[in-house]
């Protein structure tokens, strides 16, 4: 009776995520990931496709990554990304408390214009934090999504952030631990609340368009095409709560 009634939630909240379609190459993204010893990776693929892209492969298009620790007075320390197999190695964080932020800007200008996105110059960024973070924080990115409420197991509340202000009507993917996805739009406060049924890890995705023209190593382009992620973990409640 209750594994029907689990199924029948998953149903509900996540619609019709079992539907998938083959994505175009626009479709990645980086996302971080930290275990339990806090040993800090950066990926780039499709988490919702167990995707991560390896080296030699498509991950070297991935040039150069900047990541940092936000520390308990929200100073960045820097991190080195190392290149390994299947992600960079962003270390073991020294506080695990701290949120982890990265960001890369060198990928190259690309024209999609076959999947609808013209020719855009992509911006990747990413943000980890731990659920046990005191502080709500500040944007540090250029694209960036915070949590505004963190109480307890039955639902959250985050603020996407376009240049340090909230980004309204925007969609924001959820990746549930399950791999299934769901799909929310911001509010005129840049906010967005979900039900977080399962323990284990979420990935929220948002994209943002900004239509502003430029050059970069040659290339011309139409837009900025930035894209965001936020990776939390949500622990298993003690019994009976």
């Amino acid at each position: 009776m209750l594994k029907r009634i689990f199924i029948r939630a998953s149903l509900i909240f996540f619609g019709l995520a079992g539907l998938t379609t083959t994505l175009p190459a626009a479709a990645h993204y980086i996302w971080i990931e930290q275990d339990d010893v806090h040993q800090t990776r950066l990926f780039f693929g499709e988490y919702q496709d167990k995707e991560r892209e390896k080296s030699p492969g498509r991950l070297d298009e991935i040039k150069a990554p900047q990541a940092w620790l936000i520390d308990a007075n929200g100073k960045r320390q820097p991190l080195e990304a190392t290149r390994r197999a299947d992600h960079f190695d962003l270390g073991v964080a020294r506080h695990g408390a701290a949120p982890v932020i990265a960001e890369e800007l060198s990928y190259e200008v690309k024209d999609w214009t076959k999947h609808g996105h013209g020719v855009v110059k992509p911006m990747f960024y990413a943000r980890f934090i731990p659920t046990v973070v005191a502080s709500l924080g500040k944007p540090e990115l250029m694209l960036d999504i915070l949590h505004t409420s963190f109480d307890g197991n039955s639902s959250k509340t985050f603020t996407v952030y376009f240049d340090g202000t909230p980004l309204a009507n925007t969609k924001v993917k959820i990746h549930a631990p399950d791999f299934s996805t769901s799909e929310q739009v911001t509010d005129e406060s840049g906010k967005v609340s979900f039900p977080t049924p399962w323990t284990g890890e979420y990935v929220l995705e948002v994209i943002h368009l900004e239509k502003r023209p430029g050059q970069f190593q040659g290339q011309k382009f139409e837009a900025f095409r930035h894209r965001a992620t936020l990776t939390f973990n949500l622990p298993e409640s003690p019994r009976g709560k």
